[in-house]
């Protein structure tokens, strides 16, 4: 009976670090073992612990996807929403990303004057609004009598500019969302809308600064959250960034931003693969990866831009066309 105890409660552990079952949303980021160690030991009985039969939700499957990368199955990080089918950083843009099976969106946050956390990509509300201004000059009450236009700055739409929190109630349980414009200034600000949502596992946070200048600027609250180092082909010392934050920080996975083949960014990306570490691809433009992207994927076919990213250890792709990218995976065999 004791043996079946031991091999009952461990099971149970598994489950719980795997699924992230019974923890808060301040700590369920706490780095988890890829494995537990061979022959090691659990106390404790059963009887005494309710076992949840629920499923892990998909977000919780593509964090462990991200966790755990897999040359079996490629990532897909759809680039401020599904724009071309609604508004750029719009719900119904992350909406029509959840429909698709997109495992990941990527979105913009602004901080308003009165202190709320919007969805927008610029600095101003020009360009994406019927409005003028910048946000920080806005209280969230101004913003919310905008309307969003379309990706050719079309007038008409009748939606307003979304605030973090409604993004990631929309979320929950049904993406991850990848954080940008939050590295400088909104970290805590994004935290406490997480905590507040219960969402801290569903977010990834990104910057460019060293490990050192982000740990002086938010000290342990990088072990509570998701954190994506940027790596960009014209840092002064590319080994020594990746090198001081696998150190300091273990990222479970790195933006890699390569201008050309020979760049040394480049070069990096098989010992991550090696390391188990997610490489996240960047197909918008030319000069972040090599020129391997969507447009070329129009030009001379998919195995050239993406499948060629692919090939050479990219694990996670992000992209202005989602949908195009999930057909030419699930093609492949490369997602579900």
């Amino acid at each position: 009976m004791h043996n079946l105890k031991t091999y009952l409660s461990t099971c149970l552990v598994y489950f719980v670090v795997l699924s992230g079952w019974g923890q808060s949303p301040a700590t369920s980021l706490s780095p988890a073992p890829k494995a537990a160690p061979a022959g090691a030991a659990c106390t404790g009985t059963v009887s005494t612990v309710a076992v949840s039969t629920m499923a892990p939700s998909r977000a919780a499957e593509i964090l462990h996807r991200l966790q755990s990368p897999s040359e079996d199955y490629v990532l897909v990080v759809s680039h401020r929403g599904d724009w071309r089918y609604a508004p750029e950083n719009s719900l119904l843009a992350v909406q029509r990303c959840i429909e698709l099976g997109v495992d990941i969106v990527e979105i913009d946050v602004r901080l308003t004057k009165d202190g709320h956390l919007v969805a927008m990509h610029d600095l101003t509300v020009d360009r994406t609004t019927t409005g003028s201004g910048n946000v920080s000059d806005l209280t969230l009450a101004e913003i919310r009598e905008f309307r969003l236009k379309n990706a050719c700055g079309v007038k008409g739409s009748h939606q307003q500019v979304p605030t973090l929190t409604e993004i990631m109630e929309l979320a929950k349980g049904k993406i991850m969302v990848n954080l940008d414009k939050t590295e400088a200034e909104t970290v805590r600000e994004a935290y406490e809308v997480l905590v507040e949502t219960g969402t801290v596992d569903h977010a990834i946070f990104k910057g460019n600064d060293p490990v050192e200048v982000m740990r002086k600027k938010y000290g342990s609250l990088l072990d509570s959250i998701i954190y994506m180092p940027k790596v960009w082909y014209d840092l002064p010392d590319i080994p020594k960034y990746i090198a001081d934050y696998n150190q300091q920080l273990s990222p479970i996975a790195y933006e890699m931003i390569f201008d050309q083949e020979s760049s040394p960014v480049f070069r990096a990306i098989p010992q991550m693969n090696e390391d188990n570490i997610t490489v996240l691809a960047i197909a918008l433009w030319d000069e972040l990866c090599a020129g391997r992207t969507d447009e070329m994927m129009l030009l001379e076919g998919p195995d050239a831009s993406w499948g060629w990213l692919v090939d050479h250890g990219a694990n996670a792709i992000m992209t202005d066309r989602p949908e195009a990218l999930l057909t030419y995976l699930r093609e492949k065999g490369l997602h579900e």
